[in-house]
């Protein structure tokens, strides 16, 4: 029996939201929310074209013209309309606030719009060349793929709250929405790691609901904190800790050739002044996935900083930038978006949000039209605090092996404090959802699970608006796909690094 049914009728909203609270999966929750926004009033609201908050009457237009060009079979008409411009926030249509309005989704009208536009790439890409001819085709796609852009999914650090990444993870494999290009840090970087390097049939089926880390039941973060387990100990728990995640070498260049997913895995370096790293396939495709990850796992001043390993020219590991040390990539670049636009064109953000230092103290303000004070006052907090701490890092510097030692915790504090937490679409764990200890891998019996299904209950709501924002580029990526194998005789697994 599903949640919906066991609603007598007529529910009331506090009802159907409890309800919707304890569902177990994205059909029963997508049932509840469809009644919610019957008794709501919202899919009036989802019916209607007219609103303040996109410019609907532009893209009425040019739905209206891109339905007439598909229903008479003209192509050439059809090309030149989608030339006129392909991108995700036409009239405003990509604004979070529209898909607060109802739970299902946003306007009918910006549904058939996404809806149609896939329609009419592959309406192109399928039309004889008699009508586009190869190279017009390959010419359009490019630019329309350049222009769009395309989302990449950003992975926090947050060590245990890792399962909440598994939740939302299953969730966006299961529906076939999970972006080509992921980042992680720290615990983000385990969950990466296993996207970028386990392929689709090893994903489904539930493999993120079902995976368990045993080594941390082994040996306690707590006791590591508390200084009971010695350096050996810990080293040991580690390379465990790696064998459950990726057990064998495997380059970043390996990895996407046999997934096709652009893994990115941020590290932060041990030494002051400088800069951290994105390891990828693009700028380390020899240096190993595992090594990556120890370094970015690795919280300093609880376990010794890491050096980077790589396959050298001769097939053997060999070190990477030897004279310098890595450490857990969360601290100076846990959501590295900046990079990853410039890198692979990225314009669209997913972030799934665990960082025990930052949720208790940050709000999904995207989603709304104002702001308000708090968020206001929040920001200058911050960067009152961040004033404060780098001032007393300078004075620690300057007392000894000790202060030194302080001064450079207070900078990676600081470089937290900098970073921007929020992208397009944010799946920010409830404070409600976790526990400190949970950060430590301290679980009781049920709350692995528990934490699971809260990273996928927290996913459905974004759901529709990942979706419409998937659908356009996932098409423009498959079709480019079939036109490079198509114009370089490559297979599908051993595509170069083409991002347009």
């Amino acid at each position: 029996m599903t949640a919906a049914a066991l609603i007598s009728p007529p529910p009331s909203l506090t009802e159907l939201e409890f309800c919707m609270a304890e569902a177990t999966s994205y059909a029963d929750w997508l049932e509840l929310a469809r009644q919610h926004d019957q008794l709501s009033g919202a899919e009036t609201w989802r019916s209607t074209l007219k609103s303040s908050l996109y410019d609907y009457q532009e893209i009425s237009n040019r739905l209206e013209k891109l339905q007439h060009a598909l229903q008479h079979g003209a192509s050439s008409e059809l090309l030149y309309a989608l030339n006129e411009g392909v991108h995700g926030n036409m009239g405003g249509m990509g604004k979070p606030v529209l898909y607060t309005q109802a739970q299902c989704g946003t306007k009918y009208l910006i549904e058939d719009y996404v809806t149609t536009i896939a329609k009419s790439l592959r309406y192109i890409h399928q039309c004889p060349e008699s009508e586009i001819t190869p190279t017009e085709k390959a010419d359009f796609f490019r630019r329309a793929s350049h222009c769009y852009g395309r989302s990449a999914l950003l992975l926090s650090g947050g060590a245990g709250l890792v399962y909440f990444h598994h939740g939302v993870v299953q969730e966006l494999i299961d529906h076939d929405l999970l972006p080509n290009v992921i980042s992680g840090a720290s615990a983000g970087a385990i969950v990466a790691a296993q996207l970028g390097t386990l392929s689709d049939d090893e994903l489904r089926d539930g493999y993120f609901i079902k995976k368990r880390y045993q080594e941390p039941l082994r040996t306690r973060m707590l006791d590591v904190f508390r200084g009971k387990v010695d350096a050996q100990t810990a080293k040991v728990a580690r390379e465990n800790l790696l064998d459950e995640i990726i057990p064998r070498d495997i380059t970043f260049q390996e990895a996407f050739e046999k997934t096709g997913r652009y893994i990115n895995i941020s590290i932060s370096p041990a030494e002051r002044h400088q800069s951290s790293r994105l390891m990828n396939a693009i700028t380390s495709p020899n240096v190993y996935v595992r090594s990556a990850i120890s370094a970015s796992m690795g919280i300093p001043g609880l376990m010794a900083s890491e050096r980077l390993f790589a396959r050298g020219f001769d097939g053997k590991p060999r070190p990477y930038l030897e004279t310098r040390r890595w450490v857990d990539g969360s601290l100076s670049n846990d959501l590295p978006a900046k990079r990853m636009a410039r890198l692979y064109g990225v314009n669209h953000f997913i972030v799934s949000l665990i960082n025990p230092m930052v949720v208790p103290f940050i709000e999904d303000v995207k989603s709304r039209q104002n702001r308000g004070l708090f968020n206001v006052v929040s920001e200058s907090s911050v960067r009152v605090t961040k004033e404060v701490l780098t001032a007393i890092e300078r004075i620690l510097v300057t007392r000894g092996a000790k202060g030194k030692a302080l001064a450079a915790q207070l900078a990676y504090l600081v470089a937290m404090l900098g970073q921007s937490y929020l992208g397009d679409i944010n799946i920010l764990i409830g404070r409600h959802d976790f526990r400190w200890r949970n950060a430590l891998f301290e679980f009781r019996p049920g709350e692995v699970e528990a934490m699971i299904q809260a990273g996928r209950r927290h996913t459905w709501p974004k759901m529709s608006m990942i979706r419409n924002a998937a659908m356009i580029s996932h098409t423009l990526d498959s079709v480019l796909d079939v036109l490079n194998v198509k114009a370089n005789g490559d297979q599908p697994a051993a595509k170069h690094h083409v991002v347009v």
